[in-house]
């Protein structure tokens, strides 16, 4: 085994601390791939039977993340063969679980009593299962408005839970203010090297756990995920392992409507872009858009056929596998789609696509509930106008009713309708709106 140590391929520098960026040029931290053992002299159990290409941890903070299953696709026609990396089998139901155990590891090396992160969900659930097994305390800062069912499970791992700007740009940099201020271990992984260090494992086991594949179909997100599958294959290169890198396809979520279903593909700037760009032009693939609607129906196609449950951003690789089959741009055979996340982290988005009869939820009617969901609709800017929101609650109720209700919430002062250069009536929320919206989230927090 070999390692080099990590350094600024532009500048030169050192790298100082976990910081995946050059303090001194703001140059991605560039790691020398690591000589590991041979493929026969790894028994993989978990991610931990990769300490080789890991730091050293005598002690590492472990739920039995990684090892997750390789399968293949056996019932739906156009996806025969293709093979599934089923990263939502990890202990909270996602990839993030290999970035957590290596970076709460190093907290508690750092005898850290507490850690702070940034997200759109899964690595905050992840981060706080972790603090917990470590017995260290966390807090997460999300954008607001993030689905309620992650919030709960953060919460339900003892996480102060802090909902902070419109965007995860801006909660990532809430985390980093809180972070200086209170020198509390920063654990974003926009700013933590080692969560591409924990997640390069699932590249090292697909190396391991597949004899031939040239093609790889991966969720784009922030780019964490695809870049950290490229390092990891870089060491499975220099070890040995694989006699070529594959080609890389970055599947990201195409700018309609209903692209809020696919919340943790919704990044406004991804942090890792350049890198991931170079990658994929370096690896001949390429990069495509789904439509959030279209994931959601590739999502269920695959619970029906497969039995298996993924989130909507998880389910955008299939429908992009369905193309590039279709245009014999891959072989299925050599193919592997990595299922990054479960479906329990987007059940309300599934009941709101299922459901005749909308869940009346906190104590209310079902008609209050379905203004409360109008309101929070258009105040999110995911729809302004009534097609628009007919479509986003999942066309149950008629056009009619949900007219009727917005005429209710304009007299109630809640809503108004506002004038563009389009013949579409819009809406928006007014102070009123802001302030009942506010209260109604302080009674789902209390409950």
């Amino acid at each position: 085994m070999r390692r080099e140590q990590n350094i600024c391929q532009k500048c030169g520098s050192l790298r100082i601390g976990n910081s995946l960026r050059c303090s001194s040029c703001n140059n991605l931290i560039s790691i020398t791939p690591i000589i590991g053992p041979s493929k026969s002299n790894i028994t993989l159990t978990s991610m931990w039977s990769l300490r080789d290409f890991l730091p050293d941890y005598p002690n590492p903070v472990s739920l039995h993340e990684g090892n997750t299953p390789l399968l293949k696709v056996k019932n739906l026609r156009n996806l025969l063969e293709l093979s599934l990396k089923l990263e939502f089998r990890n202990p909270t139901g996602s990839f993030r679980d290999r970035a957590s155990s290596l970076i709460i590891s190093d907290a508690v090396k750092n005898k850290s009593s507490q850690v702070i992160g940034a997200s759109t969900g899964s690595f905050s659930i992840s981060l706080s299962a972790y603090a917990a097994k470590a017995g260290i305390k966390s807090q997460n800062v999300i954008p607001q408005n993030l689905e309620l069912s992650k919030i709960e499970q953060m919460k339900v791992y003892g996480s102060n839970v802090i909902e902070m700007g419109n965007s995860v740009e801006e909660s990532i940099t809430e985390a980093k203010r809180i972070s200086k201020e209170a020198n509390t271990y920063l654990a974003t992984p926009e700013n933590n090297i080692l969560a591409i260090e924990g997640q390069k494992t699932l590249g090292l086991e697909i190396a391991l756990q597949k004899e031939f594949f040239d093609a790889l179909i991966i969720p784009r997100g922030s780019g964490s995920l695809i870049y950290s599958i490229y390092r990891g294959l870089e060491d499975a290169l220099a070890s040995g392992w694989i006699e070529e890198l594959p080609r890389i396809y970055a599947i990201s979520l195409e700018k309609t409507k209903s692209a809020y279903i696919a919340e943790s593909l919704e990044i406004e700037q991804p942090f890792l872009l350049k890198e991931v760009r170079e990658t994929i032009k370096f690896s001949k693939g390429k990069e495509i858009e789904i439509d959030a609607q279209q994931m959601i129906e590739e999502a269920l196609n695959l619970s029906r056929n497969e039995g298996l449950f993924i989130e909507p951003a998880s389910a955008s690789v299939l429908a992009a596998a369905g193309e590039l089959i279709k245009e014999k741009e891959i072989n299925p055979k050599h193919s592997v789609a990595i299922l990054s996340g479960s479906g329990f982290n987007a059940l309300n988005i599934y009941a709101t696509q299922l459901r005749d009869k909308r869940k009346v939820v906190w104590g209310l009617s079902e008609s209050s509930t379905t203004k409360f969901e109008i309101l929070n609709l258009i105040s999110e800017g995911k729809a302004t106008y009534g097609i628009s929101l007919w479509e986003s609650l999942g066309r149950a109720k008629s056009k009619q009713s949900i007219y009727q209700h917005l005429n209710e919430l304009q007299k109630k002062g809640l809503i108004v309708l506002f004038e563009q250069d389009t013949k579409i009536k819009e809406f928006k929320v007014t102070k009123k709106g802001f302030e009942t919206l506010e209260k109604m989230r302080d009674l789902i927090d209390f409950l």
